[in-house]
């Protein structure tokens, strides 16, 4: 999972997977229109995060690399804040429970699932280190 393409893929199945895994919740608890928000949750999480991995690999050899997750922080949440402003001006039906709820949710989600990917290289690195 060091290459970019490994990295990219890992975050993509990683949201992949909260996707499945709330989608009976949302569908249970609220209905269809809760998974319409879902999804549109999950695209508008996955894009900066896609972009931060992207920017991390370019940055990779500087003295910059650390900065990357805040940055990306910084990146998913006016990507979201932007999101969650066309979603309800383009699908007004999809209220507080149906859509913010779960950009909530998947926000949180996909911050632990980026960071994970991008330090997992560098704990396999360490671990790698610590045992020659």
């Amino acid at each position: 999972m060091k290459s970019l393409g490994g990295r990219l893929l890992a975050l993509v199945l990683g949201m992949l997977l909260i996707g499945l895994l709330l989608a009976p919740v949302a569908y249970g608890a609220i209905g269809l229109a809760a998974v319409e928000g879902l999804g549109y949750s999950l695209l508008l999480c996955l894009i900066p995060g896609l972009l931060t991995l992207l920017l991390s690999d370019l940055l990779r050899g500087t003295s910059l690399s650390p900065y990357v997750i805040l940055a990306g922080g910084g990146l998913r949440m006016v990507f979201v804040l932007l999101g969650l402003v066309l979603v309800n001006s383009l699908r007004p039906d999809l209220g507080f429970r149906e859509f913010t709820i779960w950009l909530l949710v998947c926000y949180l989600a996909a911050l632990a699932v980026e960071t994970a990917v991008i330090l997992a290289p560098a704990a396999r690195g360490k671990s790698v280190n610590d045992q020659s």
